[in-house]
């Protein structure tokens, strides 16, 4: 980072303490914040108040004889997903994903509208509501913003810190679905809003709580998990993206290919309103062959834009230019990765 005044300094080193990399805190800052204005001592309030509410901080402390960080609202936090020695410092995640939920739960105007709590009658809903080939990431997406939940990919934070794949924020107004898997694939991010779904429907979530799903990937892809709620998560998404909540692909032929595999799954979700993506990670899972899974997958997604395109460009088209002030929508774009940082 570039050489700031000495007040300035003592608060960003007070940031990065508690877990906020000094990268991470320049890209929260708006354009305006030039190397010139970093060296002001005058601009030092209004840069700490800028970051205290892009963190979710309060401001106050960071004045304080050391500065010190604290929280502006506390939540509880449930931490699911964790991969026992590879536990990940999500804190600086959390906290924009926190600040961006609170954006645009704010300002979405669609009234909350509960999900059903049977996978089997929110399937039914989304094929009469949102009818396509089959149950897909872009009729998933339309449907929790018609019931009034917002859904948000977040890029990468700052120096590429730690994210989690998937989470739920309980904001005053609404629960609001943050994905941030780095995956371009539309079938790994469809199953994990599948599954951050089935939280919600399952009243897993508590008014002022965040529930953090930090891996959802080959390790832990709808698994005997002995999470009670992580298990009852993954049999709702595995029912609202299949129609039953054991559905499990095989192949007779050990030896199939990504592209076999792909053809037999396009067919097959084609028939039984299924996404083919899904049903090729399914039998990654089921198999242990993530390679020809992935392959077909891949295969099946074509030449279509990566997944976080999709699902940030479904945000942006609820909101018009007057939702949010230029500061707001710049800090959004940034944390999305819509506009270059």
């Amino acid at each position: 980072m570039t050489t700031v005044s000495g007040r300035l300094d003592r608060i960003f080193g007070s940031l990065e303490a508690a877990g906020y990399s000094r990268t991470l805190q320049r890209s929260l800052l708006p354009d305006w914040v030039t190397s010139d204005v970093l060296r002001d001592d005058a601009a030092t309030s209004e840069i700490a108040a800028i970051l205290a509410k892009r963190l979710g901080l309060r401001a106050s402390p960071l004045f304080s004889q050391p500065p010190h960080v604290e929280s502006l609202r506390r939540r509880d936090t449930k931490y699911k997903r964790s991969i026992p020695n590879r536990s990940k410092n999500l804190t600086a995640a959390t906290s924009v994903a926190v600040a961006v939920a609170e954006i645009v739960a704010e300002e979405y105007r669609v009234p909350l509208k509960p999900f059903p709590d049977t996978a089997g009658s929110l399937r039914d809903h989304a094929r009469k509501e949102f009818p396509g080939n089959w149950l897909g990431l872009r009729n998933l997406l339309m449907m929790c913003w018609a019931h009034g939940v917002p859904v948000v990919y977040l890029a990468d934070v700052g120096d590429a810190s730690p994210k989690m794949d998937g989470m739920v924020i309980q904001t005053a107004k609404r629960p609001v679905i943050v994905l941030s898997k780095a995956s371009p694939l539309w079938a790994w991010q469809l199953f994990v809003l599948a599954h951050e779904v089935g939280h919600i429907a399952l009243g897993h979530v508590e008014p002022d709580e965040i529930l953090i799903d930090e891996q959802l990937g080959a390790d832990s892809y709808a698994l005997t998990d002995g999470d009670t709620d992580e298990r009852a998560a993954d049999e709702f998404a595995l029912e609202l993206l299949n129609g039953r909540p054991d559905a499990s692909y095989k192949l007779s032929d050990d030896r199939v290919n990504g592209a076999t595999l792909a053809n037999v799954a396009f067919d097959y979700g084609k028939k039984n309103w299924v996404d083919p993506g899904h049903i090729a990670l399914n039998y990654a899972h089921n198999s242990g062959d993530w390679k020809v899974g992935v392959s077909a997958a891949t295969t099946l997604q074509g030449d279509r834009p990566p997944a976080p395109l999709v699902i940030n460009e479904a945000m942006w088209r609820e909101f018009n230019d007057e939702s949010f002030s230029d500061d707001t929508r710049e800090f959004l774009s940034r944390a999305t990765g819509t506009i270059e940082a």
